[in-house]
């Protein structure tokens, strides 16, 4: 059995309630149970499977640790192996959908990894070029998210693109630091993808969110939109910085996530106000990824196909 998100009832809902905490974990931050010493709480970052190795990162400092995979018990290691089988799901999910899955690394400074996805209508002799979303993940689980996302993107049409390395930080030079590595993997992504660069969408969930809505007014380009899931502009320290305007913005949260749902009505008053129109969609969850269905209300919203003007401010 592969690992999967948290559950998620497929249903459309636009009432705002509080948070349960449990809801708001990070699908890849856990706790872990060393075969000796006490358990503690940490991201998994990667897991080098040949060579028995775990990567994790702790929220508290932000440090990466390497530990031996038999550092950990039974059902950790257990664990891993699930997580290990998610390049087999990626290959079994594009061949189901018909689309493709490229993995390209970027050159420079700043090498990134990136999961592209192409839909199958795309892949048609002398169809034109598609319309692209470059996802953030707040972890930088490129692979993971793309993944997540595949679904809904074939149905609309809709070309991914999801960057690793980016990810959540508090610290400031950490922050410039990748947006100095955005500005050099988006030239290469026009010039190595096949999309339309008139129709390119920023998202990302949570912190990925609000790295997109950021990335729209620090980056030079005629942007589509936004697709943000359980995000916010991250305080009104951003309310000032220049967001384009003609901007379509798909805020699509879970009824039950609270911190996000709180910024709604304030961020979407900057956004309008900037020129952008907002959409607002819900869906049955907390702060976590919305199942496929929600997905593809929104990018087909994105995309201008979407009449239905529910959710909207």
């Amino acid at each position: 059995m592969t690992r999967t998100l948290l559950a998620l009832v497929v249903l459309l809902a636009f009432a705002l309630f509080a948070v349960p905490p449990g809801l708001r974990a990070n699908s890849d931050e856990r706790a872990w149970f060393p075969v000796e010493g006490n358990s503690f709480r940490a991201e998994l970052v990667r897991y080098e499977e040949a060579a028995g190795r775990v990567v994790l990162r702790f929220r508290d400092d932000g440090d990466e640790r390497v530990f031996p995979v038999d550092h950990f018990g039974a059902i950790d290691r257990a664990w891993l192996a699930e997580w290990a089988e998610m390049e087999d799901d990626l290959n079994a999910l594009v061949a189901e959908l018909g689309g493709k899955l490229a993995h390209l690394v970027t050159t420079g400074e700043h090498p990134t990894d990136l999961f592209v996805y192409t839909p199958s209508a795309a892949l048609a002799e002398g169809a034109p070029p598609p319309p692209a979303l470059i996802l953030f993940h707040p972890g930088g689980k490129a692979a993971r998210y793309v993944k997540s996302h595949m679904e809904a993107a074939e149905k609309s049409g809709l070309l991914l693109v999801a960057c690793g390395q980016f990810s959540n930080t508090r610290s400031e030079e950490k922050g410039a630091e990748m947006l100095l590595r955005f500005r050099e993997v988006f030239p290469q992504i026009l010039s190595r993808v096949r999309l339309d660069p008139a129709r390119i969408f920023l998202g990302g969930t949570s912190g990925g969110a609000a790295r997109a809505y950021h990335y729209t007014a620090k980056v030079a380009h005629p942007w589509a939109g936004v697709y943000a899931n359980g995000g916010w502009l991250n305080g009104v320290k951003y309310y000032d910085l220049p967001y384009p305007a003609g901007m379509r913005i798909a805020m699509v949260n879970g009824n039950l996530d609270a911190p996000a749902n709180s910024w709604v009505e304030r961020d979407g008053a900057v956004l309008r106000r900037a020129g952008s129109t907002v959409g607002v969609f819900a869906f049955e969850g907390g702060h976590q990824v919305p199942p496929p269905l929600h997905q593809q209300i929104a990018f087909e919203w994105l995309l201008g196909r979407e009449t239905d003007t529910r959710g909207q401010p």
